[in-house]
């Protein structure tokens, strides 16, 4: 094989593992909802996940693995480490789970929204694309055995903006709703 084959093969591969991890997962035991807002309010998806970061930060710190590496015997502080990263790639998934909520329910609040401009789809879009590229480069280094703190903190940060954008255009609706009302009940 020539070296451009190998490139070609490689893209090709690196572009299917991209996508497979764009690709959102259902677990078997979850079931499809019907409706968003089939049961009021607790039906409306919300961000769980991301307000556990402060305590993923400490189980991944430098600090806290070398205390490891010092005090504890060899094969105790591997696995440590090791449960560390798994716990990291289930947070992860816990981050890419409260994105995929809040996309949702941007969703819907656009639907509901009477203006929707182009610039707030522009910006939702941009953020759900570099979201979805930060979690694809820090799957590949928790893969690799890497513990990429600084990237879990920059998805955080972008789960969280998302969190108060959505929290900002909730109280847009209600306060226009609240005005279209107002009006209706003293026309």
């Amino acid at each position: 094989m020539s070296g451009f084959s190998i490139v070609i093969v490689l893209a090709v591969v690196l572009s299917g593992v991209l996508l497979w991890l764009l690709i959102p997962r259902r677990k078997p035991s979850e079931k499809p909802a019907t409706s968003a807002f089939a049961s009021g309010l607790d039906a409306l998806p919300s961000p769980r996940h991301y307000a556990y970061f402060p305590q993923i930060r400490q189980a991944l710190s430098r600090e806290d693995a070398e205390y490891l590496r010092k005090n504890a015997p060899q094969k105790a502080a591997r696995q440590a480490l090791r449960e560390r990263r798994s716990v990291a790639r289930r947070f992860l998934r816990g981050l890419n789970e409260d994105f995929s909520a809040l996309a949702k329910m941007g969703r819907v609040i656009a639907a509901l929204s009477p203006e929707v401009s182009h610039k707030q789809e522009t910006e939702r879009l941009m953020l759900s694309l570099r979201f979805q590229v930060v979690y694809a480069l820090v799957w590949l280094r928790l893969w690799s055995g890497a513990l990429p703190l600084h990237q879990l903190e920059v998805l955080t940060g972008l789960v969280g903006q998302f969190a108060t954008r959505i929290d900002q255009a909730m109280t847009e609706i209600s306060v226009l709703s609240a005005q279209q009302l107002a009006g209706k009940l003293g026309a």
